[in-house]
């Protein structure tokens, strides 16, 4: 035997609702039991994520596995676990999303919303929607709301463009 050992062919979705099934069973529980368990999944949460940081450390370390290790990063699975882990930083989509989701209350406020029609850093494109489409308004909305949200959140743009709905 080579060491390997062989994952179970289950699929990210089985093993989601696996979780979601055992989670609704822990909620019935009574609050010492819960906290138990709270416990046990935080201190496997921990050993995981020192070990995965290891891991990673060490696949960066070495120039020859770090095509490999972007490679796996590029899995969506592997991708969210170590993002859950806090091992790798969320993605620009992930940022600038963050960011449109911080001005949609106020956007929400006036009827309005905003869509992410695209990125090519430095540039985003966005799309005003609802009220906010085409208020007189909107120049200073972009400017004053959403581009300080995507400085904050994404530095390396700096260039928001507007279309029309």
């Amino acid at each position: 035997m080579d060491g390997t050992v062989s994952a179970p062919s289950r699929t990210p979705a089985t093993l989601a609702g696996a979780v979601a099934r055992l989670e609704t069973e822990i909620e019935g529980w009574d609050a010492d039991r819960r906290d138990v368990a709270r416990d046990y999944r935080l201190a496997i949460d921990e050993l995981h994520a020192e070990a995965l940081r290891r891991l990673v450390r060490a696949l960066r370390a070495a120039p020859e596995t770090r095509a490999a290790l972007r490679e796996a990063v590029g899995d969506e699975v592997v991708y969210a676990v170590l993002r859950h882990h806090g091992i790798v930083k969320p993605s620009l989509a992930e940022r600038i999303e963050t960011a449109l989701d911080h001005v949609r209350p106020v956007l929400a406020n006036h009827g309005g919303d905003v869509e992410l029609v695209g990125v090519e850093p430095p540039q985003v494109t966005i799309r005003l929607l609802g009220a906010c489409d085409n208020c007189p308004a909107s120049r200073l909305t972009i400017d004053a709301a959403v581009k300080t949200a995507m400085q904050a959140a994404c530095p390396e743009i700096t260039e928001i463009v507007q279309v029309r709905a």
